[in-house]
């Protein structure tokens, strides 16, 4: 089976640019800000480049990044971002270059494995063009975040995985993709060992998988096992954090009242309302509504960041095509078709184990529901037996999924790209821009109500040497505030109100340039303010001289 003829290079060659073009188009500027996510992964990255060191002055550090602070950066995204800033100045653009990289390269790598598994190269086109168009993938692509790294190994494990046993070669490098995966994103733990069982099973069933390959497989898949131990041992919560389930702070208290609330003897209502049973119902709930219509196509979460709240993750076309694409896979290979269904069936266990199901924690869906589309819309073209209704059909298809796609870059470009400022920390960026501009104006400035990731924002926007943020966290004061300085600029947990006047002073210095978030109460007026989107005071400005 060749996996490219000369007639389908053109095709996939037009698919990757329009992919190229939709991650790389206004990438610097769209969105508008960079979150505290996003800037953890990207300035660590520069750090590492130009010292070594992560922000915390560990040298190439690779199993301990959870460990300080409570920040959950993973190595994998960042030492692949590192080569970046060797060739490029610090930037929102460079940041998020690799991610955008990897998210065209998500569409080559599912052109190839629907070719692997069912040798349709019309089906393989098809969900490629999906994928590339896909509002979700093209969401979290064009941001620094870890999921799109983790997906790009999670598919080139798969790929790699049935291109070895196919070829009666050994499955090493598709174990190294699956460490590589694990260690982009916390979210492909509880993938992981499902990921490995239907790996297994597709390679006995269908590639007719030798001794030898499973035992060095599972070998593969040990050596994964034990390196994730070993972080959770080294890490402990930090690590497992995301998995919020089991530590709901009121889950006894919502268990005693519906105890309280129900009927019947207290041994029947401890027997079906205790603990066990709350994490069950809990862990139900979770899974079932990443699949659900109105997650998928209506307005998936509420945050902001992973997704625009006006539209699901999918396009309203792709729920009546995705049942169908079960019945054309189903018609094609019924055992082939399985896996792939086996795949999308554990993608939705990251949202399930980490809470409510955001875009990011189920991620790996955004890889799989194409190919579900692309045998819906093969499917309709196969069973419209007269001309003129599969043209009818054709030209409706064409214009749906041209408008439901214009209509997504349209609120992208022209609403969310202002309303969801915010969620990118837009206001931070423009306080961070203000302080670079007028630091030589004061002989302090001072920044209340902040915390490190604050003052990352601004090392990034005023291009601070990283050496001199790793003496901020080595030297930070960890009185009842903790605080940052660089120079004469000072981020503090602190909101300072000067007892009753409510009017910040500071005696030591001559001018001082005072900013802090708007909640913190200081009845004095301020100078100006930092506003959002909407005309909202987000921080408070001082100007204090003697």
């Amino acid at each position: 089976m060749k996996i490219f003829k000369p007639p389908t290079y053109f095709f996939l060659f037009v698919i990757i640019l329009i992919a190229a073009s939709l991650r790389f188009w206004q990438l610097g500027y769209v969105p508008v800000g960079i979150t505290h996510d996003e800037m953890g992964y990207i300035y660590n990255s520069y750090s590492i480049a130009e010292t070594g060191k992560n922000v915390f002055g560990e040298f190439l550090p690779f199993l301990t990044w959870l460990n300080i602070g409570g920040f959950p950066f993973l190595p994998v995204p960042i030492y692949i971002s590192v080569p970046f800033f060797w060739l490029f100045d610090l930037s929102a653009l460079v940041g998020r270059l690799p991610s955008a990289i990897l998210g065209v390269f998500d569409v080559i790598l599912l052109y190839i494995l629907v070719k692997q598994i069912f040798n349709k190269t019309s089906l393989a086109l098809l969900s490629a063009f999906f994928l590339a168009i896909s509002p979700w993938h093209l969401h979290l692509s064009r941001s620094a975040y870890d999921p799109n790294f983790a997906l790009f190994f999670y598919l080139l494990g798969v790929v790699l995985f049935i291109y070895e046993v196919k070829g009666k070669k050994l499955p090493i490098f598709s174990a190294i993709a699956m460490f590589l995966a694990v260690f982009s994103y916390r979210g492909m733990n509880p993938i992981f060992p499902l990921l490995v069982i239907s790996l297994a099973w597709y390679g006995i069933t269908i590639l007719k998988m030798s001794r030898k390959q499973l035992i060095t497989f599972f070998v593969g898949v040990g050596f994964v096992l034990l390196s994730v131990v070993a972080v959770i041992l080294i890490n402990g919560k930090a690590y497992t954090a995301e998995a919020r389930i089991w530590d709901d702070p009121k889950m006894q208290e919502n268990i005693d009242k519906q105890i309280r609330e129900a009927q019947g003897p207290l041994f029947i209502r401890r027997l079906f309302l205790n603990k066990p049973m709350y994490v069950v119902n809990k862990l139900r709930e979770n899974y079932v509504r990443a699949y659900s219509p109105e997650f998928l196509s209506l307005y998936t979460e509420p945050s902001n960041i992973y997704s625009i709240w006006s539209r699901g993750r999918i396009y309203f076309p792709d729920v009546v095509f995705i049942i169908l694409g079960v019945a054309y896979l189903y018609k094609l290979n019924k055992h082939r078709a399985s896996f792939v269904l086996l795949l999308i069936l554990i993608g939705g266990l990251p949202g399930m184990v980490g809470g409510f199901p955001y875009s990011a924690r189920n991620f790996f869906l955004s890889a799989l529901f194409p190919i579900l589309s692309a045998g819906g819309v093969l499917f309709l073209l196969q069973n419209v037996v007269f001309k003129r209704l599969k043209i009818i059909f054709i030209v409706l298809l064409v214009t749906s999924y041209t408008y439901a796609f214009g209509s997504y870059l349209f609120d992208y470009y022209g609403r969310y790209a202002l309303y969801g400022g915010e969620a990118w920390a837009k206001s931070l960026k423009d306080m961070s821009l203000l302080i670079a501009d007028n630091k030589k104006k004061y002989d302090r400035i001072i920044i209340g109500q902040t915390s490190f990731g604050d003052f990352l924002q601004y090392a990034f926007y005023s291009k601070i040497d990283p050496i001199r943020v790793q003496d901020a966290w080595r030297e930070r004061k960890k009185g009842r505030e903790i605080s940052f300085s660089a120079d004469n600029v000072v981020f503090t947990q602190a909101c300072f109100d000067n007892g009753k006047e409510g009017v910040p002073s500071f005696e030591e210095f001559r001018s001082v340039l005072y900013v802090v978030h708007e909640d913190c109460v200081n009845r004095a007026v301020p100078n100006a303010f930092i506003k959002d989107y909407f005309g909202n005071n987000v921080w408070k400005i001082y100007i204090l001289n003697k």
